[in-house]
């Protein structure tokens, strides 16, 4: 899996992006991708669509939002 990089894309349209991937995301998917820093206001809305997340810092600066849908 190679995370998306969505770090030069300006406020809303990761969260926008991430969102829209996640309503077509299949059981047993894992998908990623590289974000300027943690999503705060983005984390309910997974929580609501069911899926689980995790984060992994990336060296230099920036995360990768690992989501996965059971």
């Amino acid at each position: 899996m190679i995370p998306q990089d969505l770090r030069h894309l300006p406020p809303p349209e990761p969260m926008e992006i991430i969102l829209d991937e996640v309503e077509q995301m299949p059981a047993g998917e894992v998908r990623a991708w590289i974000l300027p820093h943690h999503p705060v206001p983005l984390l309910p809305m997974l929580e609501r669509e069911g899926v689980q997340y995790r984060f992994e810092l990336v060296e230099g600066g920036g995360v990768i939002l690992v989501l996965s849908r059971p």
